[in-house]
């Protein structure tokens, strides 16, 4: 019976090799030796299988996304749930969390759709004005949307992560908003435009059949705001546009959700805490709202003064700080 091996080849690639027992002689060296008989497993065939929904180390710059398939620093910790969780009670939070999920690539597909029009369209102007609206959906599910590495490649890293501006490897929403903002321009960011559609359509075809674990959830309320707090806050997500309050204020808005979802729990086991993170994340807020707009989205990330951004960076720290503890707090 012929076996099958899964050897991992590359991003989201497999070779699905199958092998059968091949019997090798060596003849003898002199007529004292004697035959040796052995056997190995050769490949007889071997075929491709993508799998563009493998989970593993997405994020940009090598972040990390959610730990992936290999783990990570609790890789090997198995944390019991809190006497006062009901894993009945978890399990709603997580399904309505994976429906929050699904709501906001729905919604994503939408907006980057909008995008996308005018940039085939070529209307800069157009284009430029809905880019920040464009990523919100993104921004809020991150930790789970870049789980997915190979869909994380193509659709959110920035140039820092490939060869320059011109590799062509280089794709996504930070492609396009390179053209528009920088180069003033759709022009040859037609095909960009087009790929980006498909593979947030693909993003959505994951999601819909993933699994999301509990852990995952509630790590992801500290992650989205970590990840702000550790390398955006230096303005180099949408360093083109300079429109990263809009990023920052979605990944709040994730957080905040997850948290929501939770909330009872939370009260029931550590009230002082919830407590500390909704003055974490007011305070937040506010410092987001004084440089948001009367007509609504942000002013540019140009804007924000010295001291506000070390404010802000310290009230970003706070509360990831606080959020960090969930998942000690649940038991996941």
């Amino acid at each position: 019976m012929n076996s099958k091996t899964k050897i991992w080849v590359g991003v989201g690639a497999y070779l699905l090799t199958s092998a059968v027992p091949t019997v090798e002689i060596s003849r003898p060296s002199s007529t004292n030796d004697t035959l040796q008989v052995s056997a190995k497993l050769m490949p007889n065939a071997i075929a491709q299988t993508p799998d563009p929904c493998r989970k593993g180390l997405g994020g940009e710059g090598g972040e990390g996304g959610e730990g992936g398939e290999g783990g990570g620093d609790d890789a090997y910790l198995t944390p019991t749930l809190n006497p006062a969780v009901q894993a009945a009670e978890l399990e709603q939070a997580v399904t309505a969390y994976k429906a929050y999920v699904v709501k906001e690539v729905d919604r994503l597909l939408v907006d980057a759709k909008v995008f996308t029009d005018r940039v085939i369209a070529g209307d800069v102007a157009g284009a430029k004005a809905v880019y920040g609206s464009s990523r919100l959906g993104w921004e809020r599910i991150e930790p789970i949307a870049e789980s997915f590495a190979e869909f994380d490649g193509v659709i959110d890293l920035r140039v820092d992560d490939f060869k320059g501006e011109d590799d062509p490897e280089f794709t996504g929403f930070h492609r396009i908003e390179m053209g528009l903002f920088k180069y003033n321009t759709t022009k040859g960011y037609e095909p960009f435009a087009k790929k980006l559609m498909q593979d947030l359509q693909g993003l959505k075809t994951c999601v819909a059949a993933l699994e999301i674990e509990p852990r995952d959830m509630v790590r992801g309320a500290s992650e989205l705001i970590e990840e702000v707090a550790q390398g955006k806050i230096t303005g180099e997500e949408d360093r083109y546009s300079r429109m990263d309050f809009w990023s920052f204020k979605a990944n709040v808005e994730g957080s905040e959700k997850i948290v929501e979802l939770i909330r009872p729990m939370i009260m029931r086991i550590n009230p002082a805490l919830l407590r500390q993170i909704d003055q974490d994340f007011a305070a937040v807020n506010q410092m987001l709202a004084k440089y948001s707009l009367p007509e609504g989205g942000f002013m540019t990330y140009d804007k924000l003064t010295p001291t506000d951004k070390r404010r802000l960076q310290a009230d970003l720290a706070r509360l990831a700080e606080s959020l960090s503890k969930l998942r000690g707090v649940i038991g996941v």
